[in-house]
Formats: structure tokens, sequence, C-alpha cells
């Protein structure tokens, strides 16, 4: 017998292919043939690199392998610019500068062929010349076609902060001034291109400005700009960018009119960003201020300070001036719709936050004082600062035990919500527990078989697991039945069967999300393994009653739908017309008359009954 393979540990060196990091003086083969080598001489700037079309701007020393100087920018006194990657200078070139940082000084190495090839170019360079180049990378203009067709194009003049662009929610504070300028003719493109030559700006030619923006800046979301133009330049944007945008007339349509003919050119700055997120339905925070640095967020439990100001959303009512106050997350302290978005924001953010849900506005009984608002009050607008916050225990941070204890309490929480109608809070709460339970793994439980002082058996921490696991995926269920989320209600039914799969509540429940879903066949086989399982249930009895007549109604429909067809064919409609009469629904018995309307969610059923939220521990 052969002896077994022994996996080999890789040595570090077998990483090299993989090391990206610039170090001086090393040799890399940018074009992977020898036809383009680099050396760094200098080391450049962040980690940003030119792109294909952008305008890059270079300061460079052309010699011969002996040593002969043919060309120098240097000796000109003069920068060397040109579109990158558009075939506008010699492949080495294209192939090395894409690779080089700002403020890089490299030696490239061109063969030939990535040279001036066979013919060389005389009388300075010969034939078949290998060439070197010390290039400086000063700076690049990054010019893009933000649509695709030409109509928004955009050149960068000054770079931007972060790395977020903005999305159609966001709030863009902008700075712009607007020329008219003579779109050039194909002819005279295609000669500036050839030359090399970059064209006047509107500006440079002392064009009038058409249009600007408010002292101040114009303010707007982004999908709600003033022309389609500017949208699609904003997303392409960050923060403090700024750019010279080329608009065709279609793009520029609400800021200015432009003739056929001509272009629109805009000097634009995105001088603010005001971020837009949505941590519910409901609730909508606009962040004024983002601090730098941490990410970290409350979690809930966490102890968390604020200051809090609130008013309503026109302004004309203030309801709480500013103050500073204390509360604890996920203890119904404070307004549900206040909690949620201060469970979304960092140490030292501001936001303004809107509440347009009057249920997620509402304050709890014995609510933290100054952070509740009228009863029925809606478009309430806290004006809130995270001052600091000391979170809960994490969940790696806790034993087994811990774990279980957090699930119950999440479960009862759960459980809570739902009887107050809070369907949201009731399925967040049913995740949470489920997340905490899920966390307890038998690998991480110490051996103790029979239970000691130091707790519960292994085997009964799990099974206690199992059953907060079951009894949360069930009232989840029933939490998206009510909100007619039928997928949902399936898959956590689902999750339940694959624990115990003659559960008659998820049974139930998950026949009530098909039926939801039109997937009556497989609603039919639930009930029918219901009521296996519970025989006499009224609630999966009545389900069944209501189901047949749906199917039976879907029988007739299709009966009729056939047989306008088979007329339309010429055979007549008395053969869909018999079927109809003579076969039952799908294989089922006719429904019973008078039967009452099918209920289709859990509440349909007496709390005792098979709907009930599960209350068991």
């Amino acid at each position: 017998m052969a002896d077994p393979v022994v996996p080999q540990d890789l040595e570090m060196s077998d990483d090299a292919e993989y090391d990206f990091e610039d170090k001086v003086g090393v040799e890399k083969d940018l074009s992977g043939d020898g036809g383009c080598k680099k050396t760094i001489l200098r080391k450049g700037e962040g980690w940003e690199v030119p792109e294909v079309g952008d305008e890059v701007t270079v300061h460079y020393v052309g010699t011969l392998l002996d040593g002969t100087k043919f060309d120098s920018s240097r000796d000109r006194g003069d920068y060397f610019s040109f579109q990158l990657g558009k075939g506008k200078v010699i492949k080495g070139w294209d192939t090395g500068v894409a690779s080089m940082k700002k403020g890089e000084l490299a030696n490239l190495v061109c063969r030939a062929d990535y040279a001036y090839g066979a013919a060389g170019s005389p009388p300075t360079i010969p034939p078949d010349a290998t060439l070197q180049f010390e290039v400086e990378l000063i700076s690049w203009k990054s010019v893009k076609d933000i649509t695709g067709d030409g109509g928004v194009i955009k050149t960068i003049v000054s770079e931007g902060q972060g790395w977020q662009n903005p999305k159609a929610a966001d709030e863009a504070v902008v700075t712009y001034s607007a020329r008219l300028k003579p779109a050039p003719s194909p002819e005279e493109a295609a000669a500036a291109a050839a030359a090399a030559k970059k064209p006047q700006s509107a500006a440079e030619l002392g064009l009038p400005v058409v249009a600007s923006s408010p002292e101040g800046g114009a303010v707007f979301e982004v999908g709600q700009a003033p022309c389609s133009g500017f949208a699609a330049a904003l997303k392409s944007m960050k923060q403090h960018e700024s750019a010279v945008l080329l608009l065709k007339p279609e793009y520029a349509a609400g800021v200015a009119e432009v003739p056929e003919g001509q272009l629109l050119e805009v000097e634009f700055t995105l001088s603010e960003l005001h971020r837009v997120d949505t941590p519910a339905p409901g609730v909508t925070k606009k962040i004024l201020a983002e601090p730098e640095g941490s990410y970290m967020k409350p979690s809930d439990g966490s102890t968390v300070t604020v200051v809090v100001s609130t008013r309503s959303a026109d302004g004309a009512t203030v309801y709480e001036e500013e103050k500073e106050v204390t509360f604890t997350t996920d203890e119904e302290q404070v307004p549900e719709g206040l909690e949620l978005a201060v469970t979304s924001m960092r140490a030292a953010e501001r936001a303004l936050v809107t509440i347009t849900d009057p249920a997620l506005a509402e304050a709890p009984e014995g609510a933290v004082a100054g952070t509740g608002v009228p009863a029925g009050a809606s478009g309430v607008v806290y004006d809130l600062t995270l001052k600091s916050f000391q979170k809960a225990k994490e969940k790696w941070e806790m034993n087994n035990q811990e774990k279980l204890a957090s699930a119950l309490s999440r479960k009862e929480k759960g459980n809570a919500a739902y009887k107050a109608g809070r369907l949201a809070r009731a399925a967040r709460q049913y995740a949470a527990a489920v997340e905490a339970a899920n966390s307890i793994q038998e690998r991480d439980l110490s051996p103790n078989p029979a239970g000691d002082a130091e707790g519960p058996s292994a085997a009964v921490l799990l099974a206690q697991a199992k059953d907060v696991k079951k009894a949360c995926a069930n009232n989840w269920a029933a939490v998206e039945l009510k909100r007619k989320n039928w997928a949902e209600a399936a898959s956590q039914a689902t999750k339940v069967l694959e624990l115990e799969p003659s559960n008659i509540k998820a049974l139930y429940r998950r026949a009530q999300a098909r039926i939801g879903l039109g997937e009556l066949l497989e609603a039919e086989l639930d009930i029918r393994s219901g009521l296996l399982g519970e025989p006499d249930n009224a609630d999966l009895t009545a389900l069944n009653r209501k189901l047949k007549v749906q199917m039976r109604e879907l029988n007739k429909k299709e009966a009729k739908l056939y047989g306008k067809m088979f007329a339309a064919l010429g055979k007549g409609s008395s053969g869909a017309e018999q079927q109809e009469q003579q076969q039952p629904a799908n294989g089922t018995e006719a429904a019973e008359d008078g039967a009452a309307p099918m209920e289709a969610d859990a509440a349909a059923a007496s709390p005792a009954g098979t709907a009930a939220v599960e209350a068991a521990a």
C-alpha cells in the first residue's frame, strides 16, 4: 500500500506572485512578455492609478540603452500630457504609465515592439531600438463618458474625499456655472485628437454664463436634480469633488436651453453630501455630520447618550427643545422610530431623523423625558446627535447560558410586541432570538453530562435552544402572515418543520402562506399532513374547506379558458364543459355549501387554537 500523501506547507516565498506592494529598485514585467518593464525609483502617493481615457501629465527623459538622450520634457521645461490607453503614445507608455501612482518616478524599458518598432524614428531613434524612459507621473484628469452615449462627459478637476458615491435619495449641495459652447464637428474632433490638442474651455474662450447656482449652492435630492445630466454626474462623484461637465442638449434640459449644435459646459462642484438612510420603513435619516474613524454602532441593550430636539416636519411646532438624554436600547424607553435611528448611528454622528409612521413616533409608557411627541403626531423630525454609547455584551462574549437567556428574553419581547400589534418589532425580536439560539453550538459546550451547580447539561441546553428556535420561527411565520409576506411566512414555517416535521402549527401556517402564494396543491399536502396528526383540528378543517372552494373556482376558470381555446380551433367547448361538471377539483371533494370565507392570517383562530402565538418556553 502506498504511503499517504502528506500536504506540504507553503513557504512564505510562495506568496511572491501575489505581492502587490510597490518596491523601489525591483524590476517588474508589466506586459508579461518582457516588452515593458518598470523599476520604481521613487514611490508615489496613495493607491489610485489612472484609467483608460484619463488625461495624464508627465515629465520624462528618453534615452537609448547606451545612455544617449533623444528627448526630454525637462529640457524643454514643460510637462507632456496625453490621453491614456487610446494609442496616442507608444504602447510601452500606455502600459507603464497605467501602473503608476501620483508622484511616482519610474524607469520604463520598452522593447522595440512596445516603442517605435522596426522602423524606429529617424534620425534620433534607430530601427528595432529598445528604449529607456525616466517618467514622473505629475497628475491626471479623469475623463469619463458617464452615460455611455457621449451625453454627459465628466473631467475631474480636483478629486473628492471618501469612497462613497451619492445615491438617488441623498441630498447634495452643489455650486455650478454653465456656459454654452459650439459642439465640435466630427472632423474638428478627429483633428484635435490626432494632434493630442486639448480644446479650449468655454471660460477660456470668454463665453458668458447662462446659468448658475444660487449663493451658498443649490440643494436638492440627487434623483431630483435640475437636469438629468447633473443626476448622472453626481452618482459618479465624491464629496468636495470638482469637475467640468459637457452636456448634450437633452441632458441639460431644466438648467439651460441648449440650441442644436451646441453643448453646455458646466463647472461643477459637489460642496456637501448628506447621505440619506432608511433604518426601517417610516424612518428616514439624513446625516448632517459624519465622524471619521470608528464604525461601531450601538447594539440592542446598549446605554446611549444623545442630544435631541423634536419638531413637526413643517417646522411650525417644536415639541421638545434640545436636551441631553440617556437611555438603554431595546427596553422601550423611547419611541421605536427614534431607537431604530440611534442604533444605526456612530458616535459623534449628527442626523435629522424623520418619522412618518405615527406608530413609530408614539412614546411608550414611562418614556424618557424629552423624547416623546403628542399622540397621533406624524411627520416628526428629531435633530439627533449620538454623543456616546456603551455597548451591551456581544454574543461572542457570552457563555452558552447567557446566549440562551438572551434568546428567551427576545422571544418574550417578540410575543409582547405581537400582542400589541407591533408586527415589525415582533419580527425583529424573533429574528434576534433565533440568531442567539443558533449561536449555541454543541462544539462549544463543555462536558457536563448530568448538570450541576455550573448549569444544565449540554443536552439540556441544546434541547432548550431547539425549542426556542421552533417557537420563534413559528411565531415569526404568524407575524408574516398578518403582514401578507407569504414567502417569508412559508420560509419560517419550513424552518420549524425541518426541526419537527409533524408540527401542526407550522403545517397550518405554511398552508396559509402557500395559499397566499397560489401554491394550492402544496397547501393541500400540508393540510393533509396536519389532519393526519390531528384529525379533529378545527382550524385545519376550516382551512381545508376554504382551499377546496378556491381550487374549484380555479378549475372553473381553467375550464372556461380551455373551452375558448378549443372553440377557437373549431373543436367546440362541450368537452371542457363536461370536464367541469364531472371532475372534482384536483381530486378533492367539492366544498360544503355555506362554508365561511377563508381567513388568510393567523388571527383567524381563537387564541387557544392552532393560530395562537406560541407561549411555551
